[in-house]
């Protein structure tokens, strides 16, 4: 039976399916107690926000073989360290998808039907009509066309929108950002993202155009966006990722009625974790029958 080490707190709710399927496994959150038990596991389960102790273990985990995070991200792994030892390395990319597709609609459709505006109006007792706008035969530049740029681009196809891919490689980012009038960004963080979305892209984007981020906040100059909105040279942005989490509460994104904020949870929906832990226990049924896992991460390229 395969020995198992959880990465995070024992009362993870998911993880009443592990006891269910009969795992062997230890869970915690302390650093000092997964030492004791990491030395003799033959695979690690990185619950959401808990990558960060996996560096502190690789030294200890002197049998390891395979790693798998909850997450779709994995920018928080040490992969410096991941390349050095013969480890297999999957995450729940795609389980995601739907929910930050529907996110990315929404999103487009709060700006389009202006619903600030309506909840403005409400609060205030006032009916003022105005005019709105339709998605249908606007541009949707979908930055990182994987599982949830694709999700993204089904939706918005089914609105009646075009939609221009860029994918990792392939596509000019530049041509895409300055024909969209919607752009979203939907890429992994690596080394080549990071700040992809830069001062002079941001200029670059239409003065009407809105930016949906559902990948990380690191690969858009935040900065320059802040400026951006404040100045009114693009209509809006809608965000579910920041470069700092929690997003503190004096940054000068709160003031901003051209935002859209949401707190990093556009994917969480009531049934995400027990989907991700099911797709595990599937990863586990081929890793203890010697089969191919699923959704294997690339060391080198770090997605």
């Amino acid at each position: 039976m395969t020995r198992l080490v959880v990465l995070g707190p024992p009362s993870f709710p998911a993880l009443d399916l592990l006891r269910a399927s009969r795992v062997d496994y230890v869970a915690s959150e302390e650093l000092a107690t997964l030492r004791d038990s990491v030395s003799g596991t033959d695979a690690i389960l990185i619950t959401p926000r808990y990558a960060r102790l996996l560096g502190e273990l690789l030294p200890f985990a002197t049998r390891l073989r395979w790693i798998h995070a909850l997450a779709a991200g994995v920018d928080q792994l040490p992969f410096d360290a991941l390349r050095t030892i013969s480890v297999t390395v999957t995450n729940s990319r795609g389980l995601y998808a739907d929910a930050l597709g529907e996110f990315a609609i929404a999103a487009m459709l709060w700006f389009a039907k202006d619903l600030r505006r309506l909840e403005r109006n409400h609060a205030a007792h006032r009916w003022e009509p105005f005019t709105v706008a339709r998605l249908e035969g606007k541009t949707a530049g979908i930055v990182g066309f994987g599982g949830i740029g694709r999700a993204v681009g089904r939706r918005a196809e089914a609105m009646g929108m075009r939609v221009l891919p860029v994918r990792s490689r392939e596509g000019s980012i530049d041509e895409v950002i300055a024909a969209s009038d919607y752009i979203v960004l939907s890429t992994p963080l690596t080394a080549a993202t990071r700040g992809l979305l830069n001062a002079a892209r941001i200029a670059s984007m239409r003065s009407t155009a809105v930016l949906v981020n559902v990948s990380r906040g690191a690969v858009v100059d935040q900065r320059a966006l802040v400026e951006a909105l404040r100045e009114r040279r693009i209509r809006g942005a809608a965000l579910d990722v920041f470069e700092t989490e929690p997003l503190p509460p004096d940054h000068p994104l709160w003031t901003l009625d051209n935002v859209l904020i949401s707190p990093h949870s556009a994917d969480h929906t009531d049934d995400a974790h027990e989907r991700a832990i099911r797709f595990f226990l599937s990863n586990l049924s081929r890793f203890e029958r010697g089969e191919t896992l699923e959704n294997i991460v690339d060391l080198t390229a770090g997605y």
